[in-house]
Formats: C-alpha cells, structure tokens, sequence
C-alpha cells in the first residue's frame, strides 16, 4: 500500500519521526534535488504526486525518497524510515569510486544507502539555482538537523547523491563542505537549547522574535540584558500588529 502524502512544517515532520525513532536504522543521510520540476514549477501537493508517478513509471514501488522539501518551506513526506529507500539506485558509482567515509561504513554493500540512509530531495534545480538563497534548501539543511540529532548521526554521515551515482545531484553549486558546515551549525544551536524549551525556541526564531548570536548559538542559560529585553518586546510588538491586522 503506497503511503498517503501530506505536508508538514519541519517541527510536524519531527514529531512525525519520532514514532520512528526506534524502529528505523538510520545512519546517514541522502541529499538530493530534483533538477526538474524546478522552484518555478512548484504547484504543491500535485508536484509531489507527479514525481510519484514518474517514480512508479520507473519501476519503484512507490515515491523514493523518504522526505521532499518545497520551495515554500514545506516539507512533504514520501517513504516512512522503515521502508529503507534513500533513493540511491540510478546509476550508481562502483564502491571504489565512493568517499572514504561511506567505503568505511558500507564497505562493498552497493545497497547500504538504501537501507540505512534517511532519503532527502529538495525541489529545485541547483545546478543553476543558489542554494543559500533558496528556502526549499534552508528547510532541507533544517530537516537534516532533526534527522541527524533523531538517530545521533555524524556530520560526516550526510552524503550527496552524486556520491554514489555518476550525476551532480544535489546540483554542481551544492557543496558538500557548505552543507557539513551549516549542519554543524544547526546542531551547535540545538544543543544549547533545554529540550523542553525547543519547541518555544524553534517558534520565536521561526518568527522572528529572538535570533540567536552570530555564531549561530541561543545561550539559552544566559540571563538577557535591558537592551536585548527591549528589542524582543519591539519585535513582540509588531508581530502582534501584523497578526491582529490580518
């Protein structure tokens, strides 16, 4: 039975997997895109569907990978974790061809992606669109953030596709060290945050109420200053009167 596509926020789709989290052996991620459609063909929920269909056309037995990130910061499921697809089977590379880390864990096991990788695929074509401005390619880089604290993968456990199979995917201006990098970063912010003040947290940067420090840290046991109190009820302020004016 296929699965029933939905879309969530990143926070929904967490929650989501941790009915997961005990069940799933993950221990890397997968990241792609999906050249075409591209940002501008996004139409929402249909444009997941069609790239169902295009997978079913192919032979799978459903959507390919377990997550789809679209232009507007949604994120739809595909897969669940158990169903072991990270969408690694086109073209792939022999093992000899594979980074050292991923020849270190797999060794000569050409399916290991697929059945340990979490699948990622964002929409749009990054072998032309810039992926620091694009926010399908924020959310992703959000989203490997959970997936990666959810089953305590290493940063260097995130993989391109284009690791394992003979085609730029993410897209030639996705760099690895770029991604490992602000993967870092996010999970540096959610380690310095209390779990039970993560929620609240994830709602006020969503919303821009509290931003963090330049190193990408919230100190969330440092005391706040007069200074820092005033901007936060400024902003506090205008977000009550655009959401009162609506």
């Amino acid at each position: 039975m296929m699965v029933t596509v939905r879309r969530y926020t990143v926070e929904e789709f967490g929650d989501m997997l941790e009915g997961y989290r005990e069940a799933a052996d993950i221990r890397a991620t997968v990241l792609h895109h999906t050249y075409s459609p591209c940002a501008r063909d996004y139409k929402g929920l249909e444009t997941i569907e069609a790239i169902r269909r295009y997978h079913l056309q192919r032979g799978w037995t459903d959507i390919g990978c377990h997550a789809y990130v679209a232009p507007d910061g949604c994120v739809y499921n595909g897969r669940p974790p158990t169903a072991r697809n990270a969408a690694c089977h086109y073209g792939e590379r022999p093992p000899e061809e594979w980074p050292e880390e991923l020849r270190r864990l797999a060794g000569e096991d050409r399916g290991w992606a697929n059945r340990h990788g979490f699948g990622i695929e964002v929409i749009g074509n990054f072998d032309d669109e810039d992926p620091v401005a694009s926010r399908a390619m924020q959310t992703a880089l959000d989203l490997l953030a959970v997936v990666h604290t959810m089953w305590r993968i290493p940063v260097s456990h995130c993989f391109m596709h284009r690791d394992l199979a003979r085609k730029s995917c993410p897209g030639r201006r996705v760099r690895k060290e770029w991604v490992h990098r602000e993967l870092e970063r996010r999970l540096a912010m959610q380690q310095d945050v209390a779990e039970w003040a993560r929620e609240a947290v994830a709602w006020v940067r969503k919303e821009g109420l509290m931003s963090g420090y330049p190193d990408g840290s919230f100190r969330g046991g440092e005391p706040v200053s007069r200074q820092e109190l005033a901007v936060i009820l400024f902003r506090l302020a205008r977000w009550l009167q655009k959401s009162t004016a609506k």
